[in-house]
């Protein structure tokens, strides 16, 4: 929530209240649903995508092994692994202010964990351990700056009268528009969840008084 520089607050009956600064606010209930107004629908998405994060990496941590003993890097007898594969490893550590920190580790052949790389956020942490691992070929991926010059390419190409452009098919036209639409969700993420889907994702409006 600190990262997102939205606030938390302890309430009775429910897990807490999360406000933002521009005076959104949502209810966290104990089950995990979202109660919020329609103007704090945008705050709703982004805490829903924190609360599933989080109730991910947790029960990972807590379901692990036994802690990972030892100094290792900066860390002391507090590591626990959350998966291995492919001779990588991904890891989180639970510090004193209840903030945790991941870590993903190459092992050599008789296990030793060497060049480590720190992570305080969980996302960059798994997408790195899928890098690592070949569970991603990295070749295939593109940054956000990569994506912000590809949309920027395509859109003015997009935007030119047909006779300063090379033709096109209706076909690829259309494919020009998914790509467009695609970079968009990463880029610029937009809310375009319908009541039904939110109803999928425990998201329920609070009722206007």
């Amino acid at each position: 929530m600190n990262a997102e520089n939205l606030m938390f607050q302890l309430s009775r009956g429910s897990l807490g209240l999360v406000s933002a600064d521009n005076g959104m606010s949502v209810t966290i209930e104990n089950d995990g649903d979202i109660l919020y107004k329609h103007e704090s629908k945008p705050l709703a998405m982004i805490v829903m995508g924190i609360y599933n994060e989080v109730q991910e990496y947790m029960h990972a941590y807590q379901n692990a092994p036994l802690p990972i003993t030892g100094q290792i890097g900066k860390w002391i007898n507090n590591a626990r692994s959350l998966l291995i594969y492919n001779n990588c490893e991904l890891a989180a550590s639970r510090h004193s202010d209840d903030s945790m920190e991941f870590i993903t580790w190459r092992l050599d052949r008789n296990g030793k964990r060497e060049i480590g790389r720190y992570y305080n956020d969980y996302s960059d942490a798994k997408k790195d351990f899928a890098i690592r691992a070949e569970l991603i070929n990295q070749n295939i991926l593109f940054s956000e700056k990569e994506l912000v010059v590809i949309r920027s390419f395509l859109s003015c190409y997009m935007g030119l009268d047909s006779l300063d452009r090379s033709p096109v098919t209706y076909r690829q036209e259309e494919t020009a528009k998914e790509v467009l639409s695609k970079i968009d969700t990463i880029i610029a993420p937009e809310i375009h969840e319908d009541e039904e889907k939110e109803e999928e994702l425990g998201i329920e409006p609070e009722l206007e008084l």
